[in-house]
């Protein structure tokens, strides 16, 4: 469902998506919180330059008044970073605006975004992807997954810049063993003959071993740790957490399926918007209630919809990028 956000207090449309960039450019720099005064009586003159600006301003601006502000998590790092580089325009590219729908796509901003994008291989939100590598081996990538590819005499290297990845290693046949290593941000993930998952989040890496083994070294440490079939760790620069049990098979994303059993009803919410784009926000007041079930992948609408069948919540469109689950 998707909603067309008029402007409240002005009669005269925007004349087109250029004015509506420049009115999300200044609430962008309003928003960042490190706006100066001069900024924001340029804001000012800009609205009352033409009823076409203020009309494009009440229209970016409904959309937070109907949500409430953008969540700090989302704005606050990310603006102030972007200003500190001086990159306001990578940040109007971060925010994409959708003018036919009055809507605000969110897109992860940081500053490996641009390595994602110029990755020899990536998938977009919602997409998956099969690699079969130039030695056999079978490599998987999950939504919003970007990665390199690095082979040489004397290895194989995946640096995964972001996203997920299922590998099932091929057997090496050249003459000099070449190690199959998998680098993220926080370290290595070296295979011993296996199929495993590698997810790279913002500040910690994830792994799970479904047959064989591999071997995880943080980025920061010489101490690696064995994770045997059946087994999952988290892993930051410096350390290798607590192993616990993953099913011995492959995760449930391989076949287009979340499954979940007993999880927190916002962490659910907030893998699924792994899979759409936009932003889906839970309240507070429902946050804690817990979540079990298959649901699919490729159709996140109908996996939200299944939630107010199965919980006391309702799903609220803002605009097709913009959801809430709140108290039914």
């Amino acid at each position: 469902m998707s909603h067309r956000l008029n402007a409240s207090s002005a009669s005269v449309q925007p004349e087109n998506d250029a004015i509506l960039n420049e009115a999300l450019q200044w609430l962008v720099t309003l928003w960042s919180g490190e706006a100066t005064r001069d900024e924001q009586e340029a804001c000012e003159r800009w609205r009352r330059a033409s009823p076409a600006h203020e009309a494009a301003w009440q229209q970016v601006q409904s959309i937070d008044n109907r949500l409430g502000t953008v969540p700090a998590n989302l704005a606050a790092p990310t603006l102030r970073g972007a200003r500190q580089r001086s990159r306001r325009r990578a940040v109007l590219r971060s925010l994409v605006f959708a003018g036919g729908t009055g809507a605000l796509a969110w897109a992860a901003s940081d500053g490996s975004s641009w390595r994602s994008w110029s990755a020899d291989y990536r998938t977009a939100t919602g997409e998956q992807r099969n690699l079969v590598l130039a030695d056999g081996t079978h490599l998987m990538m999950n939504t919003g997954t970007a990665l390199d590819v690095r082979f040489t005499a004397s290895e194989r290297r995946i640096l995964l810049r972001s996203g997920e990845i299922y590998v099932a290693t091929a057997h090496e046949t050249s003459a000099v063993y070449r190690a199959f290593i998998v680098e993220t941000a926080q370290g290595s993930v070296q295979a011993l003959g296996t199929r495993f998952t590698v997810r790279q989040d913002d500040a910690v890496s994830y792994v799970a071993v479904y047959e064989g083994a591999v071997s995880v070294l943080p980025a920061h440490s010489t101490q690696a740790l064995r994770v045997e079939a059946g087994q999952r760790t988290t892993f930051v620069a410096d350390r290798v957490n607590a192993l616990s049990p993953v099913d011995a098979d492959s995760p449930g994303w391989t076949r287009g399926l979340l499954v979940v059993e007993q999880m927190r009803l916002d962490a659910f919410v907030r893998e699924l918007g792994r899979y759409r784009s936009g932003f889906v926000h839970t309240d507070p007041a429902v946050a804690g209630l817990r979540v079990s079930g298959v649901f699919p992948l490729a159709d996140t609408d109908r996996a939200l919809a299944s939630l107010q069948r199965a919980l006391p919540v309702r799903i609220q469109y803002v605009t097709r990028y913009w959801v809430a689950v709140r108290p039914g």
